[in-house]
């Protein structure tokens, strides 16, 4: 429900009177929200040859202006601010559903329908197409690190086969690690603990395909699964070609196929990537640590929460972390160990079993500290899903005071996760605060804020944006069961919400989600007695 990058040409290109140099300014943008500078630097590398005069900044706002005047783009900030441009949504969904009804009039009608509810509403709403600024600055963010990173990946691949230029490659990134010109994000000290880890210290005939294990990492916390899945299989294939102990590569490295396979939405391909890698020969007990995390990370998504799924898998992966580090100083096993306990929290939780959820959590935060923010960016969401569900059946005067937490947990998830350039899991707190929002509603009467509908239509935008499904499922099954357990409130809003429903039961069919669908059928059916949960399961 997004478009591809070959389609948002045609859409660029569609545009009509727009000039040569406006199509390329608005091509830039793709990605997501940038500063001036940042355009005029894509602008200049891409606009023509070396022959060609580089544009000046003034050049480059009059087209922006223009673009603007159009009601193409948009401007976050003031020009003495340094503001973020980004394309207004309803260019995009306006121009994308022209395309899609060209190409394929009797197709995807639920998805246009969808759609077309979204551009209604930023209209009725008059200002609900301007995202907040902390939306814009964290997508913004990551597309400049995205940016960043694809540049560097795009250098590294015209040196493969000069180890000397590759060694040159590498010094230079020590170089930069050392004299301390990492920026000081959580990502890119991740970045530089992982190339240091990883690739620094490997022999030098591993490197060419570490550097691409390396991308791939990089590429899959930025949430750009495509990049992340051609940069993994170029390494393999690479591996493969030169002989090269594929399974201890892999056994050290954080990347693995299973795990951008469950982001592609291709869920059976990833359980049976993640099987295959604890098969692997000479796979040790990391490596079928890892094996089975990710198969039980694919259940838990799926509902699979019953033994010998999920919860078996998990507890069979802490042993063997036990194994490979019995003394507990491998940081690498700990980060593992700290990721099974979180996960194994999440079916405690979504069990009901919440006093061994939170001591699963406890012991996953203890491992995580400081040192690895990945880890914190993905426990705090659910510690705000867990004190959610305690309010569920609290009395209403310590609902409120959860709810409260709940909230705190959340707005720390979403710092967390703006830190480490994920906007996935700045989404996946977003649906969390409008769920902590309808309890509070329905069970203490507390009033709906004022940013509810934003904050719903900013986690749509990011999920359609990285192509999630599962995230499009939750967020639109919790608007409808906030909508339609009160139809004769939200009247103008239980159409919209069935449509969406239509749509969640449509992609919760095709990803095989057994709880969504159950607690769709259940909504359709008008059974809800009082507050339903809807545990969030965070991909």
């Amino acid at each position: 429900m997004y478009p591809d990058r070959a389609m948002f040409q045609r859409m660029v290109q569609d545009e009509p009177n727009l000039s040569a140099a406006g199509r390329q300014t608005l091509l830039s943008l793709y990605d997501g929200p940038l500063h001036l500078r940042q355009i005029l630097e894509i602008v200049n590398t891409r606009d023509g040859g070396p022959e060609e005069k580089n544009i000046t900044e003034s050049a480059l706002r009059k087209r922006l202006d223009v673009l603007i005047a159009r009601g193409i783009l948009a401007r976050a900030g003031s020009e003495r601010t340094n503001p973020y441009y980004y394309i207004r949504r309803p260019w995009i969904f306006n121009q994308y559903i022209l395309m899609r009804c060209r190409d394929r009039p009797a197709e995807g009608l639920l998805d246009l329908t969808i759609l077309l509810h979204e551009l209604s509403q930023m209209a009725a709403a008059g200002d609900a197409s301007v995202p907040q600024p902390r939306y814009i600055a964290a997508v913004g963010e990551r597309t400049e690190r995205s940016h960043q990173i694809g540049d560097a990946y795009a250098a590294f691949q015209k040196l493969l086969g000069n180890k000397t230029a590759v060694g040159d490659y590498l010094e230079g990134i020590y170089e930069d690690i050392y004299e301390g010109k990492v920026p000081a994000s959580d990502i890119d000290g991740l970045v530089a603990r992982d190339f240091l880890r990883f690739v620094a210290t490997a022999p030098d005939k591993e490197r060419e395909v570490r550097f691409f294990f390396w991308f791939a990492d990089f590429f899959h916390t930025l949430d750009r699964y495509e990049e992340a899945y051609d940069a993994l299989r170029r390494g393999t294939a690479l591996a493969v070609e030169q002989g090269l102990d594929l399974s201890s590569i892999l056994a050290e490295s954080r990347i693995s196929e299973g795990h951008i396979l469950l982001h592609l939405n291709n869920f059976p391909a990833a359980q049976e990537a993640f099987l295959n890698d604890g098969r692997l020969k000479g796979a040790g007990p990391v490596s079928k640590a890892r094996s089975l995390f990710g198969t039980g990370e694919v259940e838990l998504v799926l509902g699979e929460l019953e033994t010998p799924y999920a919860p078996s898998r998990f507890r069979q992966a802490l042993d063997l972390c036990v194994t490979a580090d019995p003394d507990g100083k491998n940081p690498d096993v700990q980060e593992l160990r700290a990721d099974i306990l979180r996960r194994t929290g999440s079916v405690f939780r979504i069990q009901g079993r919440f006093d061994e959820a939170e001591a699963r959590y406890s012991e996953a935060e203890q491992v995580y500290g400081t040192a690895m923010p990945r880890g914190q960016a993905m426990l705090l969401p659910e510690r705000g899903e867990l004190v959610r569900a305690r309010a569920v059946g609290a009395p209403a005067g310590e609902a409120q005071n959860l709810l409260s937490e709940a909230d705190r947990f959340y707005d720390e998830a979403k710092a967390a996760s703006q830190r480490i350039r994920n906007i996935n899991w700045f989404a996946n707190s977003l649906v969390g605060e409008c769920e902590v929002a309808r309890i509070a509603f329905e069970r203490c009467e507390k009033p709906l804020p004022k940013n509810l509908d934003t904050n719903f239509a900013n986690a749509f935008e990011i999920y359609c944006q990285i192509s999630s499904r599962q995230g499009i499922v939750q967020t639109f099954v919790a608007e409808a069961l906030l909508y339609h357990a009160a139809p004769e409130i939200f009247s103008d809003k239980y159409a919209v919400t069935a449509d969406k429903l239509d749509q969640a039961e449509r992609f919760s069919k095709e990803l095989g989600l057994k709880q969504e669908l159950s607690l769709i059928k259940q909504i359709k059916a008008g059974k809800s007695t009082g507050p339903e949960l809807h545990p969030l399961t965070f991909l």
